[in-house]
């Protein structure tokens, strides 16, 4: 179980690191349900809420072109674990020369197939 929750993980993560718009349709088809609900309240930000695979699709793309593609960052997950039909991702997003900019995680709850029908984002 371990090494597949590892490699969930990593394909999680590389849904906001792929700069490839198939890989990343791709990914979040494997990873999230097609009624998935993603929410994200950022401080100074309006509470955000997507409802399904195209519009998380369409939210991870926005902040990819900003943050990935723009200023050059990746992230990478710093932990991550599990409490039943729960996941806890730490994560940080770092400059190329390895300075963390932004931290947070995501609690991503997990439907019986495994996959995310609800992703909360929380960053610090």
């Amino acid at each position: 179980m371990k090494k597949s929750l590892d490699q969930f993980v990593n394909d999680y993560i590389e849904t906001w690191n792929t700069t490839n718009p198939d890989l990343r349709k791709e990914l979040i088809e494997k990873v999230y349900s097609t009624s998935a609900e993603f929410y994200a309240n950022e401080p100074g930000d309006n509470a955000v809420k997507h409802f399904g695979q195209e519009a998380i699709l369409k939210n991870i793309t926005q902040v990819n072109e900003r943050l990935v593609i723009e200023n050059k960052l990746v992230t990478e997950c710093s932990s991550y674990s599990e409490n039943h039909d729960t996941l806890k991702v730490a994560w940080q997003m770092k400059t190329s020369n390895g300075d963390i900019v932004i931290k947070g995680m995501n609690f991503l709850q997990l439907e019986n197939s495994g996959k995310i029908f609800r992703d909360y984002i929380f960053i610090s």
